[in-house]
């Protein structure tokens, strides 16, 4: 599948890669100058392969309350909330974001990867309708993003996790990065019109820079830092799980013996950690990476890692296996990038 920008990214020299069927832009420039680009001014990205959700209906909110592990309760119209949605054993389905339109109408973003299951799930309590064919979704991140954007929108009043309608395009202020952003929802024609105009003011930054900030930033990907499988506990999301309502999988949370948790781990010597690569405690194996990659911010390796929970402790130094060779690494929290 290709998104309405795809000829523009062709222009623009990209290289392409598939992701969850889209064929995306891996990258412009270098990864590295991507990265460096949104750290220090700002980078757009084409996010369209995104699913986009509409769930409408008197008492939807309740409803949603029931199917999500976050309180909905601290929403009002203009808000933005990262949440989750857990299955019968308390694995995540997904991890969104739901924006409150008003108290019958939530604008819901989900994983690419996740988009036809969730809708699928949510149709069986909700009414939801698929409107992700009629947005291009664009991410401007970087510091110098508001300043940017608002040439084109009145965007500087939208604080953080809000939102701003103009007319059917959606702006939040939110984002995938760790940086100061603005994720944009806006009708094909005019997205496409957007990102082109964008792109003459900003660097295009393609999925190996997004991989990268996101790791900085210490956010999980579906698929690696959360599953069917994997609790939000475990992916040390318990800041969005409220064990005060009642929500599907919360018994199944409770009563889970959590053996292992996410971290962060940060070179000690030259070598990028990987997915999958195991992590020791002299001759003990006692994690393995998520996530990893090369930090141009940092200039080091760096990942995000399940450790088991009597390890994970700031400044733990320990050895991770890269392709047969133990090199020195230590355990610490993350993020490992903070916005300035």
């Amino acid at each position: 599948m290709e998104t309405p920008l795809f000829e523009t990214h062709k222009k623009l020299g990209a290289k392409f890669t598939e992701f969850a069927g889209w064929k995306k832009p891996l990258n412009y420039d270098t990864i590295i100058n991507e990265v460096k680009a949104v750290r220090e001014s700002a980078g757009v990205f084409d996010i369209s392969h995104m699913g986009r959700l509409l769930v409408e209906g008197k008492g939807v909110k309740d409803k949603l309350q029931y199917l999500t592990t976050n309180n909905l309760n601290k929403l009002t119209p203009g808000r933005v909330q990262y949440n989750l949605l857990t299955n019968e054993r308390g694995g995540v389905k997904d991890d969104i974001t739901v924006y409150m339109i008003d108290e019958e109408s939530f604008f819901i973003c989900v994983n690419a990867v996740n988009r036809k299951k969730v809708y699928e799930w949510l149709k069986n309590f909700v009414n939801v309708t698929d409107v992700s064919d009629k947005y291009v979704q664009i991410a401007l991140q970087g510091p110098r993003s508001e300043e940017i954007l608002n040439e084109f929108f009145d965007v500087k009043d939208i604080k953080y996790y809000r939102f701003k309608m103009f007319g059917d395009t959606i702006i939040s202020r939110t984002g995938y990065t760790g940086e100061d952003g603005f994720e944009i929802y806006i009708n094909p024609k005019d997205g496409v019109e957007l990102f082109e105009k964008l792109v003459k003011e900003v660097k295009p930054c393609g999925l190996g820079a997004r991989d990268v900030l996101r790791i900085e930033a210490g956010f999980p990907l579906y698929g690696n830092e959360l599953s069917e499988d994997i609790t939000p506990i475990e992916a040390n999301l318990d800041r969005f799980v409220n064990f005060s309502k009642d929500f599907i999988g919360k018994e199944a949370i409770l009563k889970k013996e959590v053996k292992r948790k996410l971290f962060g781990l940060e070179m000690l010597e030259r070598g990028i950690p990987r997915k999958g690569y195991k992590i020791f405690k002299g001759d003990r194996e006692i994690g393995i990476v998520s996530s990893g990659t090369f930090s141009p911010t940092l200039n080091k390796g760096i990942a995000l890692c399940f450790v088991d929970v009597g390890e994970r402790k700031e400044g733990n130094e320990v050895e991770i296996d890269v392709r047969g060779k133990r090199l020195k690494a230590f355990l610490r929290s993350y993020p490992f990038v903070r916005r300035r």
